[in-house]
């Protein structure tokens, strides 16, 4: 026999299993603030080449709460490299943002910019409610934590898949930690991907010209794709399946919407759904709010969230003169909603290509039926401080200690 003889512990040590155990392990010393154990285990994890986004998002909560704040810069870049719509990074920057913020107006501005993007984040919404609510700003600042603002998951099991050839790796070096992208060719890989390359670009060009060419089938895809939004995914947002009760037992007075059984509330989350695809937005909505503001459980929540998301995002919606009075009333259903209001302009801020202005909404018998925070995502020329206009746009919340409605603007009519 010639050679070394192999044993057990020749194992390599960074495979992607063992990696998973590190990062569950440095997962619990990040629960237990053993901040600096934590951070001895994640380099090690990084120098082995494992560069997932979650091991740079638990690092950069390490290096937070140890005031390395050079590194934390440079993952979070890094972060923002691969994947800028990851949510715990947004949500970790709007942090920074609030911590840093000269003034409570510039941070509650940083998280009403992100409730426009994503309407449905909880961690938003609570950071704008937390934000909105501090009575000492400077005190409020100082002491805020980071675990209300910002969502760090459990290690995601896709992390024990066997990593890649082509990853990020950690150096540690003089000024810091540089991560860097191992080389290698992946001849077969490169094969596959051309390949595919060639197919993708073979069906664009069948596109173009079924699109572009003359006769019946170019003009009957282009009415098939206007006739209706693509729905498809909401069949798929059921509540079968759920591991936990799905209403909560607490007291009535607790929530504004109290559902006795599960088979109420389950039957107007499946008519919620049937009025999304019916196209009767508004009602959906209202429904919709109605649940995610009951005794329902999380798991629900996080449901009634996307759909309300889903809603809020669609371009294609009927717009409703509902009274502002009637929203004063009851605003916690009508977050989503999609509204048609006259009314005046008041002050006016541009901000490179949007505009942010107040308006003071009409009501019967030429009365003032309130004001509302509006926001603009273009430029409408011709708008001034007094000028009557027509809005339709879609509420995203209320802010502010009035409450008041802030609504994404979708168009803009001015009225003589």
């Amino acid at each position: 026999m010639t050679g070394r003889p192999r044993y057990p512990h020749d194992k390599p040590v960074d495979s992607a299993k063992v990696n998973y155990r590190l990062i569950r392990d440095a997962y619990r010393s990040l629960d237990r603030k053993k901040f600096q154990e934590a951070i001895l285990v994640l380099e090690k994890v990084l120098s082995s080449g494992a560069g997932d986004i979650y091991v740079l998002l638990l690092l950069s909560v390490a290096y937070l709460h140890t005031d390395q704040f050079g590194k934390l810069a440079r993952f979070i870049t890094k972060m923002r490299e691969m994947n800028r719509s990851y949510m715990p990074l947004i949500q970790l920057e709007a942090f920074l943002k609030l911590k840093s913020a000269a003034s409570k107006e510039e941070a509650l501005k940083v998280y009403i910019d992100l409730m426009a993007k994503y309407p449905a984040d909880p961690h938003i919404h609570r950071g704008r409610g937390l934000v909105s609510g501090a009575a000492d700003f400077r005190d409020f600042q100082k002491n805020a934590r980071l675990q209300d603002f910002v969502s760090i998951p459990a290690p995601p099991r896709s992390l024990k898949k066997t990593a890649i050839k082509s990853v990020y790796t950690g150096m540690l070096d003089r000024r810091g930690v540089r991560i860097i992208r191992d080389r290698h060719f992946p001849w077969r890989r490169i094969g596959l991907v051309m390949l595919a390359t060639a197919l993708a670009v073979s069906l664009v060009m069948f596109g173009v010209w079924l699109f572009t060419g003359p006769g019946f089938l170019a003009g009957a895809v282009r009415r098939a794709g206007l006739s209706r939004a693509d729905y498809s995914g909401i069949d798929r947002v059921t509540l079968g399946g759920t591991e936990y009760d799905l209403v909560k037992n607490m007291a009535p007075e607790r929530v504004p919407v109290y559902y006795q059984s599960v088979r109420d509330m389950t039957a107007d989350f499946n008519r919620a759904r049937t009025l999304i695809k019916a196209g009767q937005h508004n009602d959906a909505i209202l429904l919709l709010n109605d649940l995610y503001n009951s005794n329902v459980n999380f798991v629900v929540k996080e449901k009634v969230a996307f759909l309300i998301k889903f809603v809020t995002d669609l371009e294609d919606r009927d717009y409703s003169e509902v009274p502002y009075a009637n929203v004063e009333k009851n605003r916690y259903r009508y977050r989503g909603f999609a509204v048609r209001w006259k009314g005046r302009l008041g002050k006016i801020k541009q901000r490179g290509g949007s505009q942010v202005f107040t308006m003071s909404i009409d009501a019967p018998g030429d009365k003032s039926g309130g004001a509302a925070d509006v926001y603009s995502p273009g430029v409408m020329p011709g708008l001034s401080d007094g000028t009557r206009v027509q809005l339709d746009g879609v509420i995203m919340d209320f802010i502010g200690k009035e409450k008041r409605a802030y609504v994404m603007s979708r168009n803009i009519r001015i009225l003589k």
